[in-house]
């Protein structure tokens, strides 16, 4: 009982640092043996599922419905929403400099084959389609979470809309829900240093020997352009907010450390939100942006795609003209934005991009052999942007509210 105390007493971050590294460790000294302890990981990732779209659906209405009119939801919901899409711009040109500096796939020799279905690029249209649920009860079974996201706004606009009492009474009933889903993320936390051991250790252990392998160039091109942009979303924190960066990653580590032994942004979207109530951010506000955050914002499948392209290109001498690389970042975007509509993943968008330029389809196979290599740390990547994007928006609110009350 004395230990458990003692136990208790440990801050959750020191908790997640110390069993990330004792899974490295155990990883490193087991190796693919380690596999053995992979349940206690699946099970922490089951119950993080479990939480998250309950999590993400009564929150969302909770913090659109606790927001005092339908404009101010289009005021946030149009500068996350534009933060989204430049920050993803940026990544997919910065995937291509990096892809150039880098050449990861010069000199390389291509062998094998990919046999996979390859689908056609998702147009504009059809994205918008696939983001209007048909049926609710499908897509929360589904776990379709675009769709979740288009139907929670739905509802907290029209909750906003409602006169009083009504208004009040439905806002009371999500508000009690929401706290109650938050309670049941902080019991889940309480297994987590376990899962995120189990986790860690079984990732070091399978995929450990691929970092010294051929795809070395490669996974150093993603590694170096993911520390970037990173950079980037500090310095977009300092000039929009004037934050302490140092202060702001202290904060944030918890999240960090969670998706990087997670490799899931959905999962994460519990601890991304109790990061952003340690930041001091309205729930008004991170209700709404870290879930649609977690669909939306794609910047690290965008780096993926762009040094996909010219690893692929690079192996075969292709086409790397302005024109070429244009296309490139138009598609990309397109892929990255409609992703969450493509069976498949990250995998599939690969795919995508490869066949539409007429590359060898068997750079597919070779990324596909150290997806997850990548997908953990463009993972922590787009969950850390989502918590600096709902800190700009979040400041920039408190700071409007301060000229109103002034005027």
């Amino acid at each position: 009982m004395e230990i458990l105390k003692k136990y208790n007493k440990i801050s959750l971050l020191k908790k997640l640092l110390v069993a990330m590294i004792l899974g490295i460790l155990l990883g490193a000294i087991f190796g693919p043996n380690i596999e053995v302890i992979k349940p206690f990981g699946t099970v922490f990732l089951n119950l993080l599922k479990m939480a998250a779209l309950p999590l993400i659906l009564v929150n969302l209405i909770s913090g659109i419905a606790s927001l005092d009119n339908p404009k101010s939801f289009g005021r946030i919901g149009g500068k996350i929403i534009l933060y989204y899409f430049a920050t993803t711009a940026v990544a997919i040109v910065l995937g291509l400099l990096v892809g150039f500096l880098f050449k990861p796939g010069e000199g390389f020799q291509l062998s094998g084959s990919y046999d996979e279905a390859i689908q056609s690029i998702p147009s504009v249209g059809a994205t918008l389609i696939n983001l209007i649920p048909t049926n609710i009860f499908s897509a929360l079974t589904a776990g379709s979470l675009d769709q979740i996201v288009v139907f929670s706004a739905f509802c907290g606009i029209a909750i906003l809309m409602l006169p009083d009492p009504h208004r009040s009474t439905l806002r009371k009933g999500v508000n009690a829900l929401a706290a109650m889903f938050n309670k049941l993320v902080s019991i889940v936390m309480i297994y987590a240093p376990i899962g995120v051991c189990a986790l860690m250790a079984c990732t070091v252990g399978t995929y450990g020997e691929n970092l010294f392998g051929f795809l070395a160039k490669y996974l150093g091109a993603s590694y170096f352009a993911a520390i970037i942009h990173v950079c980037f979303y500090l310095l977009l924190l300092v000039l929009f907010t004037g934050a302490n960066p140092l202060k702001f990653l202290k904060k944030a580590t918890p999240l960090m450390v969670a998706t990087f032994s997670t490799s899931s942004s959905l999962a994460c979207v519990p601890v991304n939100l109790e990061c952003a109530d340690d930041l001091g951010c309205s729930r008004g506000v991170s209700n709404f942006t870290i879930p649609l955050g977690s669909q939306i914002n794609k910047d690290g499948n965008g780096i993926m795609l762009a040094i996909t392209f010219l690893f692929a290109s690079q192996c075969v001498g292709g086409d790397t003209s302005i024109a070429t690389l244009i296309r490139v970042i138009f598609i990309s975007l397109i892929l990255t934005t409609g992703a969450g509509g493509v069976p498949g993943g990250g995998i599939v968008t690969i795919a995508i991009i490869v066949d539409a330029f007429g590359l060898p389809l068997e750079v597919v196979a070779l990324v596909s052999g150290i997806f997850t290599l990548i997908d953990v740390v463009f993972t922590t990547m787009n969950s850390l942007g989502d918590l600096v994007g709902t800190y700009i928006v979040d400041f920039s609110e408190k700071k409007r509210a301060k000229k109103l009350t002034k005027a």
